[in-house]
């Protein structure tokens, strides 16, 4: 099971450089078309919080949503104080980055890594699923953090280097979780899970909601149900 954190917390941490190069690639087109990526990532998330991880931590633990609403609580206070997100429209406050910001970024992935860690120590069908859950908002958020380095004229140079050290938070936490909680008690693990649970649906509510309701389509509306129709899916040939 080792390999396969090591291996899919690798793709999630490259589908951050990804993003990062499709800005450096198409700039146009990457800005234009992420909320789309955006969408189908919502969908994504919130089912995979919804149909496998509570219900997984429900199981075992009666008192799992006091997790799940503190780690909302938490990643809340931490992007309130730390992480500070770039501003994608004209006439808004532009926030410059600074080596605070960077490390909130920073432990955002270390997180994703983490939750991928957790749904590996489960089972495969839900490390890969959280996996893929990480693995298409982290793309998204590429493209974000790329933007919002390049914004800062003490970052510009260093951008593509700091992009790097934010994608290889994701493997770091994964398999550092990964062996940490080796053999813990299933009371512990609904914990875990809960707490996987409230980060999706958090990422999902205050992050990529926001970004999805800038610019209305039906085409946003209609990506979100195929994302979550895609995790039940292949949840479906998983188990």
């Amino acid at each position: 099971m080792l390999a396969s954190v090591i291996i899919y917390s690798f793709i999630a941490g490259l589908s951050t450089v990804f993003g990062i190069y499709l800005v450096r690639r198409f700039e146009k087109w990457t800005k234009k078309n992420a909320i789309l990526l955006i969408s189908f990532s919502i969908g994504v998330l919130l089912a995979n919080a919804f149909f496998h991880l509570l219900p997984e931590s429900i199981a075992l633990n009666p008192t799992w949503f006091y997790w799940t609403l503190g780690t909302i609580f938490l990643l809340f206070l931490i992007e309130h104080f730390v992480i500070i997100h770039s501003c994608h429209e004209e006439g808004c406050d532009t926030h410059a980055i600074g080596i605070t910001s960077l490390l909130g970024i920073t432990l955002h992935s270390l997180i994703d890594g983490i939750v991928i860690g957790v749904g590996f120590e489960v089972s495969f069908a839900l490390g890969l699923l959280t996996s893929l859950a990480v693995i298409f908002h982290e793309t998204a958020e590429g493209v974000f953090i790329y933007t919002l380095l390049i914004q800062d004229k003490i970052f510009r140079n260093k951008a593509l280097l700091f992009s790097w050290i934010v994608a290889l938070a994701t493997p770091f936490g994964a398999i550092i979780t990964f062996l940490l909680i080796q053999g813990v008690s299933p009371l512990v693990l609904s914990w875990l899970l809960a707490a996987t649970g409230g980060s999706f649906i958090y990422i999902a509510a205050s992050d990529l909601v926001p970004e999805a309701h800038k610019k209305y389509s039906f085409l946003n509306i209609f990506l979100v149900l195929v994302g979550i129709i895609f995790v039940l899916i292949i949840g479906k040939f998983l188990t």
